[in-house]
């Protein structure tokens, strides 16, 4: 699909993307939240900086977006307070981190949260125009890395008692992965997540050639590539997901 050259952009157009982009930056927002909760966690002053250093690029992250809808006249609108499904996302983070469960955090946001952001942001990123288009793309890039960060380590991780930790993974996909599923469900097209400016902006994405349905699939597809290469069994990845909220 091609870009949409600015120009073209129509009222209701950056209106839509600016509801993308409050949704993308109030999830790199979290995420930087998430990751400084999880320096906390560390022992080793390396692990502590490393957790920092990614802080410090999802806000970064969150700079680049903001920037990039300035080329579209869009001044991003963001409140954590009222952002109700990533609220539920923190809460289930912050649960975690008190239960010192780092395997919990990692899962969390490193794999789950990681993978939706990769996903999703490659699926904006052919849609999305001009500059804001390979901002998406180059994010997404970015996320991937952390992505493959956690997968070496908690591979390792699942060796060591893999009954155990997949009993972990699956707790964590119950309250992630299920508060991410209704937040983009296709059937729920008034989910009043606390983001959007007006009406919600699910039911308009394809006025910029975004499908609801592609970012669900690629996310979920990522996500179960993600388990995989951890070495969770396809068949119990598979029925997590199929339990999901469509």
């Amino acid at each position: 699909m091609q870009p949409i050259a600015v120009r073209e952009c129509s009222t209701g157009q950056v209106q839509i993307w600016s509801d993308i982009l409050a949704q993308a930056v109030t999830g790199e927002l979290v995420g930087a939240l998430n990751y400084r909760t999880l320096s906390e966690l560390y022992v080793e002053p390396e692990e502590k900086a490393e957790a920092l250093e990614h802080a410090q690029g999802e806000e970064g992250h969150a700079a680049a977006f903001t920037e990039a809808g300035g080329s579209l006249g869009i001044k991003v609108a963001v409140n954590l307070d009222d952002a109700r499904y990533w609220k539920r996302i923190r809460a289930s983070f912050l649960s975690l981190a008190q239960a010192s469960d780092l395997i919990g955090c990692i899962l969390a946001q490193e794999v789950m949260l990681e993978s939706f952001a990769v996903a999703s942001y490659r699926v904006v990123a052919e849609a999305a125009p001009g500059e804001l288009g390979l901002t998406f793309a180059r994010i997404a890039e970015h996320e991937g890395e952390h992505v493959d960060h956690a997968i070496k380590m908690l591979r390792a991780e699942r060796e060591r008692d893999p009954n155990g930790f997949d009993a972990s993974v699956h707790r964590v996909h119950e309250e992630i992965m299920t508060t991410l599923a209704q937040m983009i469900s296709p059937r729920n097209q008034d989910c009043g997540c606390g983001v959007c400016a007006g009406s919600c902006v699910k039911a308009s994405l394809p006025q910029v050639g975004v499908r609801l349905s592609d970012i669900r699939g690629a996310s979920l597809q990522r996500y179960l590539r993600t388990l995989d290469e951890i070495g969770v069994p396809g068949e119990s990845s598979l029925a997590w997901v199929a339990q999901l909220p469509v």
